[in-house]
């Protein structure tokens, strides 16, 4: 359990500094958003979304009950266990998306965001990757920039 909480602290950590995009220089970005969507289409199609309800496992716990006179009693019960659901084929859907992407030409790129209040260049068609390009949100998707 401590192993577990210690990835997800670094985690979240490490997903604060760097964004991943779909990126191919040379493609406008209205052409990856239009193939990005193709993709996800056929990834429900190849892979549709499949629920499974399944269950936690019950816990035991303890109970203390006390009388006026200070005699105490230790019970054990077990807790009743919870449904939750679960797509078996989420890891699956988002294997055929990136396949589907990178048969197209793209690639997976993973940039810092740009520095809040910095001028950042964002051109119509996707240029190559420098030392510099950044992350910038745009009408809400991700899109690779320059500093100016």
């Amino acid at each position: 359990m401590q192993r577990f909480a210690l990835l997800a602290l670094c985690g979240v950590l490490l997903s604060g500094c760097n964004y991943t995009v779909y990126h191919q220089a040379g493609k406008s970005v209205q052409d990856r958003d239009r193939d990005i969507t193709n993709c996800d289409v056929q990834a429900l199609r190849d892979a549709p979304v499949q629920t499974q309800i399944r269950y936690t496992a019950p816990q035991p716990r303890e109970h203390k009950i006390c009388d006026d006179k200070g005699n105490c009693l230790t019970e054990t019960y077990w807790t009743r266990p919870e449904p939750y659901t679960v797509d078996i084929n989420e890891d699956l859907r988002s294997r055929v998306k990136a396949q589907c992407m990178m048969d197209q030409g793209y690639s997976q790129v993973s940039l810092p965001m740009c520095d809040n209040g910095t001028s950042v260049s964002v051109p119509v068609t996707m240029k190559g990757i420098s030392a510099k390009s950044c992350v910038v949100r745009v009408n809400g998707k991700l899109q690779v920039g320059e500093p100016s």
